[in-house]
Parts: C-alpha cells; sequence; structure tokens
C-alpha cells in the first residue's frame, strides 16, 4: 500500500487550489455550443468495497486489495454481493412517482394482477387468465381514473408521473384519484407549420383559478365484482384541496395519504383502513402562517411500522420518527442546518445517515444519528466542498471523493466517526486542461445587504491579473430550493461554454439568492408572496461585492436564464439598472399566467396578493426595461405559454422599448427546443447576442 500510495494523515483536511497546467488553445464557438470537448475530472483509480474490512483498487489495469484499518494489501478475491440499500428518503421536494417504480401498466408486487388505463378508466387484468375486470365506468374527456392531469403531473407528483394510482404490497388493494376537469378553463396551443393549423387543447389551470376536483378510493381487486369505495376528504371544501401523496402501508392494512389546501400553507397526514376507509384518521398537521409547506416525499417506513418524516417546523429541514397512531416518537436530526437526504438506515444499529449542508450550502456533508434522537448527530465529513460518501457494508468505513470549485479533489479512507485513515490519491484535472488555456476558478463568500451569506462560484479568464476589471455573465434559475452554484470543481470548470467565455475575457459568476440554495425555513420563503424582489436583491448583492473585490466590470454584466431563470432576467432588466444584456427564455413574465399549484404554493392568490403579483409582473415593469433584451420562447410551450412572452412584447412596444426576439414555431418547441436544428440555431443565437452586446 505506502509503495503505491503517498500515506497522508492530513493536518488539514481542507484542499488548496490546485495548479492546472495551462495549455496555449482555445475553445471554438462551435465547442462553446457543446459539441465536441467534454471537461470531466479524472480519477487516478477505481475504489470498490470487496467486504465490511476490505476494499479493492483498480489502476493501471490492475486491481488490489486493502485492509481499510491498517492499509495493508490483502489478497484479491470475488467481490462480495453489495450491501443491502434501503430507499433513501430525499427531504427536498420533489415528484412522488410511484413508489417502486412502475408504469401505465403497472404489476402488482405480488406479481399476479396488472393495472392499466384505458379511456381514462381503471382495468384490472389478471395474469394467466387474462381476465379484465373495469374498475371505474366514467371516465371521459373530463373525467380522469387512475391518470393525472397536467397540473397533478407537473407540480405535484413530478414531471413525467403520468399515473394515479398505487398498490398495496399484498396485491389486494389499488388506491386511486379521480379528477373531475369540468371546473378546469382550457388553453389551446397553435402548431403554424401545417397549412391548417393543428389546434392542441389542454386543462391548464391559471393563478387563481379552479384548480380540478380531486378524491380518492380504495378497490379490493380480488372481490369478484370489485366495487370502489370512496375515502372521505369531507373535512375539506372540494374546491380547497390537492391530494399530494398517497400509498398503503407495508402491511397493506392502511392507506397513508397527504391533504394539503389550494395555497399550500398546511399539510395533513392521515391514515384510514384499507379494507373500510370510511373512518380516517389525522395523524398529525405541519402548518405555517409565513410561508409554504413543502410536500417532500412519502414516509419512509421502519421494521416496527414507525416511519421517518422531513419538516422545516424547527425552523430548519430535519428528520422525525413517528409510530403509526401519529405520536412523535423522536427528533432524529436538529441544529443550524438542513438534513437533504436520508442515504441509509441501520435499523440493527438504530442509525441513519444524512447528506447535509451544515458547511457549506452550495456543498456536501454526511452525517450519522440515531433513531432514538438521543445525542447530536455526528458529521462525518471534514472540509469544504462537496462531498460523495461510498460506505461499506456495515458502514464502519466509507471513502470520500471530494472536491472543491478550486481543486479537482482528492478520494479518501475513513473510519466511521469521520478520522481521515489515509488518502488514496489526488483527483486530476481533465486532459483538456494540458491543452486549453482554462480560466482561474475562485469560491466566493459574500453578503447580503441585510448580512445573509450567499455562497458563489467564479470563473475568471485565464489571463486575469489582481486589479483586472472584467466584463461578468450571471447564468441563474434562482427559483424556490433550486440551486446552480456548486463548490465542486466539475460544476465551476467542467462547463465548455464557461470556459470559452472565460477565454473571451468575461467572468462567469454562479451565485444562488437564498431561496434558491437556503440554510433554514426563514431563508427558504423569503420569497413568499413577492417572487422576484428577494431574488433580485441577493444577485444585485452578489454583483455588488464582486464590483467591491475589485473583480467585476459593473458597466458590463449580463445575466441568462430559462423557465424561472427567463422570468429572472427579464425581471432584472425591468427592475434594475445594473444590466447590460439580458437573456430571457421561455419566463413567466406575470405570475397570473402560470398554473396555481406552483404560484399559489409561493404568491397565494392574484384575489389575495394583487399587490405581489404586480410587484412581481415583467409585463408591470417593461416601461422600465434598461439594457438589451433578448426573449426567446418555444410556440408550442405547454408549460410556460408563450402568451407569457407576448404580452410582454406588446407592453414593450406600447412603451416604446427596442429588445430582440426569438420564437420557435416546431411543435417539439415546448418547453425546451426539441428539433436539433432549431436547438442549435438557439445556442447560437443567444452565445452571439451575449458576446457582441456584452
Amino acid at each position: 500500500m505506502t509503495r503505491r500510495f503517498a500515506l497522508l494523515m492530513a493536518a488539514t483536511l481542507a484542499l488548496a487550489p490546485a495548479a492546472l497546467a495551462q495549455g496555449p488553445r482555445t475553445f471554438t464557438f462551435q465547442e462553446a455550443l457543446g459539441f465536441g470537448t467534454r471537461l470531466t475530472p479524472e480519477a487516478p483509480l477505481k475504489v470498490s468495497w470487496l467486504d465490511a474490512q476490505t476494499y479493492t483498487v483498480e489502476q493501471n489495469g490492475k486491481t488490489y486489495s486493502y485492509d481499510a484499518r491498517s492499509g495493508e494489501q490483502r489478497p484479491n478475491r470475488s467481490l462480495a454481493t453489495p450491501d443491502e440499500q434501503r430507499n433513501t428518503l430525499n427531504t427536498r421536494r420533489r415528484g412522488g412517482g410511484i413508489p417502486g417504480g412502475g408504469n401505465g401498466n403497472l404489476t402488482d408486487p405480488s406479481g399476479r394482477r396488472t393495472a392499466s388505463v384505458k379511456q381514462n378508466d381503471l382495468y384490472i387484468t389478471e395474469k394467466g387468465t387474462n381476465l379484465e375486470k373495469r374498475i371505474t365506468t366514467d371516465g371521459s374527456a373530463t373525467i380522469l381514473n387512475g391518470i393525472l392531469d397536467w397540473v397533478y403531473d407537473e407540480e405535484i407528483y413530478g414531471r413525467g408521473s403520468r399515473w394515479g394510482y398505487r398498490w398495496s404490497p399484498d396485491g389486494r388493494y389499488v388506491a386511486y384519484l379521480r379528477l373531475d376537469e369540468a371546473p378546469v378553463k382550457p388553453i389551446t396551443l397553435t402548431d403554424h407549420l401545417p397549412q391548417a393549423q393543428a389546434l392542441e387543447p389542454w386543462f391548464y389551470p391559471k393563478a387563481g383559478m379552479a384548480n380540478p376536483l380531486v378524491t380518492l378510493w380504495v378497490v379490493d381487486v380480488t372481490a369478484q365484482t370489485p366495487k370502489p369505495v370512496q375515502v372521505p376528504l369531507d373535512a375539506y371544501v372540494p374546491e380547497d384541496r390537492l391530494v399530494v401523496r398517497f400509498a398503503f402501508t407495508p402491511d397493506s392494512k392502511k392507506l397513508l395519504y397527504q391533504v394539503q389546501n389550494k395555497e399550500q400553507t398546511f399539510l395533513d397526514v392521515i391514515t384510514a383502513d384499507a379494507a373500510n376507509p370510511k373512518e380516517p384518521k389525522r395523524l398529525f398537521r405541519e402548518a405555517s402562517n409565513s410561508g409554504w409547506i413543502d410536500v417532500t416525499d412519502y414516509p419512509m417506513w421502519l421494521k416496527d411500522g414507525s416511519f421517518l418524516w422531513t419538516s422545516d417546523r424547527s425552523g430548519y429541514r430535519h428528520i422525525y420518527r413517528y409510530k403509526l397512531d401519529g405520536t412523535l416518537a423522536a427528533t432524529v436530526t436538529e441544529g443550524m442546518w438542513d438534513a437533504r437526504r436520508v442515504t441509509f438506515v441501520d435499523e440493527e444499529a438504530g442509525t441513519i445517515y444524512v447528506e447535509s449542508n451544515v458547511e457549506q450550502v452550495s456543498g456536501s456533508d454526511f452525517m450519522r444519528a440515531r433513531l432514538d434522537g438521543k445525542g447530536r448527530p455526528v458529521r462525518l465529513t471534514s472540509g469544504p466542498g462537496t462531498h460523495v460518501a461510498n460506505f461499506a457494508p456495515g458502514r464502519k468505513f466509507f471513502i470520500d471523493t471530494v472536491s472543491t470549485a478550486e481543486n479537482p479533489g482528492e478520494i479518501r479512507v475513513c473510519d466511521d466517526e469521520g478520522k481521515v485513515l489515509r488518502v488514496l490519491g489526488k483527483v486530476s484535472a481533465p486532459v483538456a486542461a494540458k491543452e486549453y488555456s482554462l480560466g482561474i476558478p475562485k469560491f466566493v463568500q459574500v453578503k447580503a445587504r441585510d448580512g445573509y451569506v450567499l455562497e458563489g462560484t467564479l470563473l475568471l479568464p485565464p489571463t486575469w491579473k489582481p486589479g483586472m476589471r472584467v466584463p461578468v455573465y450571471c447564468p441563474v434559475y434562482a427559483g424556490p430550493d433550486a440551486p446552480t452554484a456548486r463548490n465542486a470543481w466539475s460544476s465551476v470548470n467542467g462547463q465548455v461554454l464557461h470556459q470559452y467565455l472565460a477565454q473571451q475575457g468575461i467572468a462567469v459568476w454562479m451565485c444562488d439568492n437564498r431561496t434558491a440554495n437556503p440554510r433554514g425555513y426563514a431563508a427558504r420563503t423569503a420569497c413568499w408572496r413577492q417572487f422576484g424582489v428577494s431574488e433580485l436583491k441577493d444577485i444585485e448583492d452578489g454583483l455588488k461585492a464582486l464590483d467591491t473585490l475589485g473583480y467585476a466590470d459593473p458597466k458590463r454584466v449580463a445575466i441568462e436564464g430559462w423557465s424561472f431563470g427567463g422570468f429572472m432576467s427579464a425581471y432584472a432588466l425591468t427592475h434594475s439598472d445594473m444590466f447590460k444584456v439580458g437573456i430571457a427564455g421561455a419566463g413567466v413574465m406575470d405570475w397570473q399566467l402560470y398554473d396555481t399549484i406552483y404560484t399559489e404554493r409561493y404568491m397565494g392568490t392574484p384575489q389575495k396578493n394583487a399587490a405581489g403579483y404586480k410587484a412581481g409582473s415583467v409585463v408591470a415593469g417593461a416601461a422600465k426595461l434598461n439594457g438589451n433584451l433578448l426573449i426567446v420562447h418555444g410556440m408550442m410551450d405547454d408549460n410556460v405559454h408563450v402568451q407569457n412572452s407576448m404580452q410582454l412584447i406588446y407592453a414593450l412596444q406600447k412603451a416604446g422599448k427596442k429588445f430582440d426576439m426569438m420564437l420557435y414555431p416546431s411543435p417539439t418547441s415546448r418547453h425546451g427546443i426539441g428539433d436539433p436544428d432549431l436547438s442549435k440555431h438557439n445556442r447560437e443565437l443567444r452565445l452571439k447576442f451575449l458576446v457582441e452586446k456584452l
């Protein structure tokens, strides 16, 4: 071991900036568009776990085995069966999907039956006999049984989830949603390419309008004539309820489901008997009067029938353990940090492993906590940056691969207390770094006007010297809980487009506003009822800090984004004078034009929050446009409708403002530009506009 690897018992775990060998070449315009060279760090070796105590190292075509504690070489042998992994519990807002995977012809866990939806009715088919049972009979253009509409699919269960039914683990019951679209006002998309324009209608509820009416049903599919039973939702006004998750308990005896109000300021967790769901029991309620309540995921079930739950109730997102009767059994994690993801549960040891933001919001760390809530969580990874942990079976050791914005990183062997036993090797910059002149990466922390610490990454031109001020390009998304800046080498250095811009003398600055990558509930909800206002302040403060630090030419700043980022870019140019260039792709230009469930979660309804909607409207601020604005939109975007850009264009014209625009009329020009030729045209257009105008 010691002959092959430097044994580095690190006195300090902070990664020093790596000195990259700089080549003479620069990237071409075509390479910047994504055609050609890739920048991926090169690990010097591949490390795998052989068993609970032994890891293998593959290097130069040869494999070696080592004892994790001592580092001594061991005889080679076959890899052991991988340690059984539990499903992870992701605590960020995410799509619900179907537990266990599946599609529209989903087989029950026992393998005896399949469910399918035809003409918006639910069917069950017995395997072997192919006997088909029709469960519902009222499916129509406006009644959807077991299948999700656009807004439930996109905003609640996750884009592409599609199917609104769930099997019980024993295969006896199916629970399903019934959606009534009658109250929803449809919108129409138009394909202008055929001689006779093709019209495409969608049920799409806009902010302040009615949602589909939802009900929840359970059916015993083993009955000779299955009869669906409606789960009572009488405690909620039909027009003011959302069923945001539903699934059976592991023993198939109960259905656990989650209900929210239309503006999503509370979330109820409820159970009902699968056999007779007529007497539901509310286990507990999450509620807030200062923000929204996120749907994070299904509970993670433990063998004793209890479950793990995530909540922001303490002011930070943490893990709680509940009994099935709704009794809180333990506060599993706590502290002034957020638990992002439960990666593993070791019930025998009574511990869980959690990914967190304890050191930096733009990095990641791993913690171990006790399921009974006793003692403080133990931090296993050390030092700044993004850590990726690969645990040995039994979790007495783990491999920690870590990098920062300024260093491709290293591979460490650590014990179960986080002690670094040895460093196996340094991760190298990609081969391209030897051929091309790469930018100078930096991780930067700056204070916003109220003292909140923002974290960002900066890629400076290769020729930059202290005292040199350069134009700045800010790619943004800025939407809630949707970070773009990561303190990781690949995130900062790995995009050829950004390296190309750096070679053109333009600094690339990625700094998440607090709501995009928050620490704590107060930061997460700073945008509540006022999209754009808090985000723009943070973006402006980050740029002012770059000016103060001597990096930025404050008169040459560009901002670009798509979707929420498109809104943010247009909003910046109509509500600030700090930007010379803005590129707004498929942006929501007035939040009254976007869907109910996403918009009302963060903004409330226009009827109750007219001032907030006006303050967050690009259209309302059109007369104050500063700088060079390019508007880009796919004309058949079924997510952010082209109506958004049309209303902004009209307002700009009425105000006598000059701007640039490009519309893509292909039927594949949805929320992304799908046609390869049009996609290339789009990328070329935006890059040329950026370089020429900045």
